[in-house]
């Protein structure tokens, strides 16, 4: 009786053992995957997001929508023409100088790019950008080459 008891906590101790050296074999790998389901996205920075505004535009570092992203808001969506000025952002000011890689707009909006920080008066500057993965546009390299964002 006494030999089955202890047998028995043996056999015990050892699948507790054995479970606890399958948590180990497993266990950083399902806790990795874990850790990455609830991690949360990496946030854009916002420039002007206050109480009513909606997004305008968001600039990412690299082609693809990937890497960092700034997210620029305004209060109300921006015209449906691209007759008339809704935006104009010198990206020095926030650390974007010649850094975008690819571009999404929202609310209606459209830029335009432009090399000078002085835009829209000097500079080279590329067509109306609804949106575009690869900021290398029509045969023009715009990647990291944006300084000055007009918006309409």
């Amino acid at each position: 009786m006494i030999g089955n008891r202890v047998a028995r906590g043996v056999a015990k101790v050892a699948g507790v053992a054995l479970t606890a050296a399958a948590a180990l074999v497993v266990g950083p790998q399902a806790a990795s995957a874990q850790v990455a389901a609830q991690a949360p996205a990496v946030a854009c920075q916002a420039v002007g997001r206050v109480s009513g505004s909606v997004a305008e535009y968001t600039l990412y570092d690299d082609a693809g929508y990937s890497g960092a992203c700034i997210t620029f808001y305004r209060l109300g969506n921006c015209t449906a023409t691209t007759g008339d000025v809704n935006g104009l952002y010198n990206l020095a000011g926030w650390g974007w100088d010649n850094r975008a890689g690819s571009v999404h707009t929202y609310s209606q909006c459209d830029v335009m790019v432009y090399d000078a920080r002085d835009c829209p008066r000097g500079g080279a500057h590329s067509t109306w950008v609804d949106q575009s993965a690869d900021l290398r546009l029509g045969g023009v390299n715009w990647q990291n080459r944006a300084t000055c964002v007009l918006v309409s």
